[in-house]
């Protein structure tokens, strides 16, 4: 098991050890949130986690939170378990290696991993095993502090979006790791207009407000990853 100092380093070695590919400086974005986060009442949770690296963060820096880890645990869902209909979708099944390794991860793998940094058997840590619009429904989470969605695709974003955002209690923070893909641009619109929601969102690192109709950045989306909202 290892043992960490800092937040910092912490960030720093599950990097370096290829437990997440987020940018450190995106994950460190949090730690900034974490004043405004820390007061508002709720769980933690994450969709789509990878290896678990930041959900291992997640769980030490809210050390007094439940932490809901949520993934497939195999992949990317059959086009055929969206809920909608996307004819510009790349993250299906066949979507099976990235720079950083395989796609999919198993649970156990993942559970190895939250032991390796001091978090074997924690209960307050609940893994949600299967694709989101299976698993979430029946999860019991009530409220939600901080809702990070990393599940890639446009069905999967309004899947979470339409099961967790009235979870998310005022004050609460929702960051889309996405936000550099035209996928998850396309859903926050969708999801965005039809709750009647200002369609903007903010760049993690200098929270400049961005509008979904303009392009900031080079990316396909025209946005910076990571970005997010404050649940009013």
């Amino acid at each position: 098991m290892k043992t960490i100092s800092s937040y910092e380093e912490l960030i720093n070695d599950l990097y370096s050890e290829n437990i997440t590919m987020v940018n450190p400086i995106f994950i460190k974005s949090i730690l900034n949130f974490y004043p405004n986060i820390s007061k508002v009442e709720g769980d933690i949770l994450e969709c789509g986690v990878w290896r678990g690296g930041v959900s291992i963060f997640l769980s030490h820096l809210f050390h007094d939170r439940n932490i809901w880890v949520s993934d497939s645990f195999q992949g990317f869902q059959p086009l055929t378990n969206a809920k909608y209909n996307y004819d510009k979708e790349r993250h299906t099944p066949n979507y099976v290696q990235c720079a950083n390794g395989p796609i999919g991860i198993s649970l156990e793998e993942v559970k190895s991993n939250f032991e390796t940094y001091r978090l074997k058997d924690d209960p307050r840590i609940k893994f949600l095993k299967g694709f989101v619009k299976d698993t979430l429904p029946t999860s019991g989470i009530e409220k939600l502090a901080l809702l990070r969605i990393d599940v890639d695709a446009f069905s999967a974003t309004l899947e979470v979006l339409d099961e967790m955002y009235d979870k998310v209690q005022p004050g609460g923070y929702i960051i889309f790791d996405d936000t550099c893909l035209y996928e998850v641009i396309d859903a926050l619109k969708v999801f965005f207009k039809k709750r009647n929601l200002e369609e903007c969102i903010y760049h993690p690192v200098t929270h400049e407000k961005c509008n979904l109709y303009s392009k900031y950045t080079n990316t396909d989306s025209g946005f910076e990853s990571a970005c997010y909202v404050i649940k009013q």
